[in-house]
């Protein structure tokens, strides 16, 4: 039976958030494709209003224009800017207000009462992650990129990544936090990343018939993504390397780890990953490691928050800038870090960045 889209487009093509009804459902696609859907604070904004209105919706499909990426991550150059060539419509003020309105958009994604169906299709990478990776539906495809390569960038693995990332098997939140590594495909699922895989040719069909459900009733949505799945998954592409990951990245310390990589049984994965880390920012790695320890602990609100205080104090400080001038702007890839080596650097200096924020600065989610 040939199904009855109903399309209402509620925002032009101009802007950076689309939206159309498709029977019960919300579709909402992100419109910066020539910028890989990278989030900023006017899309934000965009978001809240219209989730604002979608309540009467079954269920809210969250996409990327483009074909190229769901989202590439926050607009961090602009950001960068706003820090090194601040204007009227760019303002410092902006490096505190996009975090703050970022991690509340991520925390109210993931608490929707129609139920969120994130379309992982495409790159999907840091603020990306944020929108989709707390979805009850995180539906991947073959072209499906995710990464969250932070600690190159000199911040760090946000978005709640504490929380997601702990709860991986295998130490893969610590492998994927630390080095940046990138999934493809139907290894999302495999790593628990994604709950489901529907061929990307498949996406508009499963869109019609989600748009026929008539109750806020997630079962009912997992029941009809299942019908799109193809009978067998492709293969986990690293599962090979699972037995290399876990007993490299395991331990208490982020020195147990570097030390678990340098005896390594399989001595080219402990050197390849050594020679990766030792390429990130030394301060980013170690608040990615003890972001991803304590994040286990607590649930997705008290992440966020955690993140919330980690961001304040790295946007005070100069990796962040350092980084996004060299790898985004200058492209030169050879950044300065404010420490020369991870290890050195003081348990005491990377609690500074878990302190309780003070006058009431805190993340009200």
């Amino acid at each position: 039976m040939r199904l009855r889209i109903i399309s209402a487009m509620f925002s032009s093509s101009s802007s950076q958030v689309l939206t159309s009804r498709v029977g019960s459902a919300l579709n909402i696609k992100l419109n910066r494709p020539s910028q890989l859907n990278a989030l900023n604070l006017p899309m934000i904004a965009e978001l809240n209003q219209i989730l604002d209105n979608s309540n009467s919706a079954t269920c809210i499909i969250l996409s990327g224009e483009g074909g190229k990426a769901f989202c590439a991550g926050g607009d961090i150059k602009t950001l960068y800017f706003a820090k090194t060539q601040p204007s009227e419509q760019n303002p410092p003020s902006a490096l505190k207000q996009f975090f703050f309105d970022e991690y509340k958009l991520d925390y109210r994604l993931a608490t929707l009462k129609p139920v969120l169906v994130a379309l992982m299709d495409g790159i999907v990478m840091g603020g990306g992650v944020g929108m989709s990776i707390h979805a009850p539906v995180r539906i991947a495809t073959e072209k499906s990129v995710f990464a969250m390569p932070e600690a190159k960038l000199g911040l760090f693995t946000d978005v709640g990544g504490g929380y997601f990332l702990s709860r991986l098997q295998h130490r893969l939140g610590y492998y994927l936090g630390l080095s940046g590594f990138r999934l493809k495909g139907a290894d999302l699922v495999h790593a628990g990343l994604a709950d489901f895989y529907v061929q990307s040719s498949e996406l508009q069909n499963l869109i019609s018939k989600i748009g026929t459900i008539q109750s806020q009733n997630l079962n009912d949505v997992q029941n009809i993504v299942k019908q799109f799945q193809p009978n067998q998954l492709p293969d986990f592409t690293i599962k090979q390397q699972l037995s290399n990951i876990e007993p490299g990245y395991s331990g208490e310390t982020l020195e147990q780890i570097f030390n678990n990589l340098q005896n390594h049984q399989n001595q080219k994965f402990g050197q390849d990953n050594l020679k990766i880390l030792k390429e990130q920012c030394p301060l980013s790695l170690r608040i990615i490691f003890e972001q991803i320890k304590r994040g286990q602990k607590l649930d997705l609100r008290e992440n966020l928050k955690m993140d919330y205080r980690i961001v304040r104090r790295i946007m005070q400080g100069s990796d962040f800038f350092e980084g996004v001038k060299q790898v985004l702007v200058d492209k030169n890839h050879v950044p300065t870090w404010s420490f020369k080596d991870a290890l050195s650097i003081p348990q005491s200096e990377v609690d500074k960045y878990f302190a309780i924020l003070q006058n009431e600065e805190e993340l009200d989610i």
